[in-house]
């Protein structure tokens, strides 16, 4: 299933955001995945992030096996987005959180987004993530990531939840804490709560 970025809620749409936000790197991590998916998510990227908050889009291939990641790849982003897309190669696989490194490492913006490279972004979603991270930049920002169902492709939203983990590392919605419904604004960030230990 392809996954889709939205803004926090709706009240993220109405509320002005600075002009000096810093910069972000997209980094995208793939392995054997459709070339066609890859591009979407890249184009999907750059058509709704606004240009001068979007310094770069990394690509990280962990390895893969299909011939048309590779130059095909390259050679359509290096034609299509010269400067803005590169391309990192992982010279055996490494598993994500390698991966993510190797991203890391060749990014050069303030800020560093993680994203699977079959998601779409939706105007609007980079201002509010950035705002909370020049707030305080510490933060961890997850967007509501909608699923887009892979049988009629209607969008299911995931508004007014927080991501957490289960003790076997499954990633699951959860509601968030009462002090966050009491408050009323659905633009606030929700504070992640522990799960109690086993």
């Amino acid at each position: 299933p392809r996954l889709f970025l939205s803004p926090l809620c709706c009240r993220c749409k109405e509320l002005k955001y600075s002009k000096d936000l810093p910069q972000i790197s997209i980094i995208f991590i793939f392995v054997n995945e459709a070339l066609s998916v890859i591009l979407r998510s890249v184009h999907s990227a750059v058509n709704h992030t606004p240009a001068h908050l979007l310094k770069e889009i990394i690509l990280v291939d962990d390895n893969s096996d299909e011939e048309e990641l590779k130059a095909p790849l390259e050679e359509y982003v290096n034609k299509r987005y010269p400067g803005l897309v590169k391309v990192v190669r992982n010279q055996k696989r490494e598993g994500l959180i390698r991966a993510r490194i190797e991203g890391w490492k060749a990014a050069t913006g303030h800020v560093t987004g993680f994203f699977d490279a079959h998601v779409e972004f939706t105007a609007g979603w980079a201002e509010p993530v950035l705002s909370r991270i020049q707030e305080n930049r510490r933060r961890v920002i997850l967007p509501s990531i909608d699923n887009i169902k892979q049988d009629n492709f209607e969008v299911q939203r995931y508004e007014n939840s927080a991501h957490g983990y289960s003790w076997e590392l499954w990633c699951m919605y959860i509601s968030p804490p009462k002090d966050w419904w009491d408050a009323g604004d659905p633009s606030l960030p929700i504070r992640y709560v522990a799960w109690p230990a086993r």
